[in-house]
This record gives structure tokens, C-alpha cells and sequence, in this order.
């Protein structure tokens, strides 16, 4: 069971959907929403003062306003490594860019690059392929 999915995206729309595909699925618990990258890093820096959970997975937008998804990565990957360590992070955008994909994979702490949308098939795929012990 993946315990706390972070999933940040700015369309609320797309955000609800995803939340309860994500929520029927039997192997996901606790999924936090956020509009914002920014308002998620300051949620990722709370957790060792606030002893929150600390996600296993994250679902990132790329193109949000104010902060995108790059920049979001670029202080992700400045975090704390307890923070950081064990966490899955997947890009989950309507980019099928092919250097947004190679940018993906070129970067520190990116598991994963997935189109939109999601569904029981690709929650499925994610948990084969990161998440082989559950």
C-alpha cells in the first residue's frame, strides 16, 4: 500500500478526476492535493517540524503558473534528503514534448514522465514499476 501520494496540479478539474481514480484504486491511502508547486514544497518542508507523513509518491503537473513543475524539481532537489529519500516523483502532464520527456529523464529524482490522464491501468503500471514490493 503506497501510503501518502502528493498530487500537484493547478487545474482543479484534472486535480479531482485524478484524485478519485486515485482514491478507488486499493493500493493508494492517503492522497493530499495541491494547486501550487510552491504551496506543496512548503507542505514537503513542514513534515520533520510537523512529524507529517512523508509522501512515497509524487504526481507532478509541468505547466502550471508561478511556479512550474521544472522549478518545483529544481528546490525539490535541494530538499533535505530525509525528506527527499525513498519518494517517488512522476511527471504527469499533457506534454508529449520529446525534450520535456528527455529533460525528464536527464534529471535527479525524476522516476517517471506519464501523459495525461491518469487511470486504473496506468496507477497499475506505476506500482509494477516502482513500487514492486507492494
Amino acid at each position: 500500500m503506497v501510503e501518502t501520494v502528493l498530487l500537484i496540479d493547478d487545474d482543479k478539474a484534472t486535480q479531482y478526476v485524478h484524485k478519485r481514480i486515485i482514491t478507488k484504486h486499493n493500493k493508494f491511502k492517503n492522497i493530499l492535493t495541491f494547486l501550487s508547486g510552491s504551496i506543496a514544497l512548503d507542505y514537503l518542508k513542514s513534515i520533520n517540524v510537523n512529524f507529517t507523513k512523508k509522501p512515497q509518491l509524487i504526481f507532478l503537473d509541468l505547466n502550471m503558473p508561478g511556479m512550474n513543475g521544472w522549478e518545483f524539481i529544481e528546490q525539490y532537489n535541494g530538499l533535505c534528503n530525509s525528506i527527499t529519500r525513498g519518494n517517488k516523483l512522476i511527471i504527469l502532464s499533457t506534454s508529449n514534448d520529446p525534450i520535456d520527456i528527455s529533460r525528464s529523464r536527464e534529471i535527479d529524482n525524476v522516476n517517471d514522465f506519464i501523459s495525461k490522464p491518469l487511470s486504473t491501468a496506468i496507477l497499475d503500471k506505476v506500482l509494477e514499476t516502482h513500487f514492486v514490493d507492494i
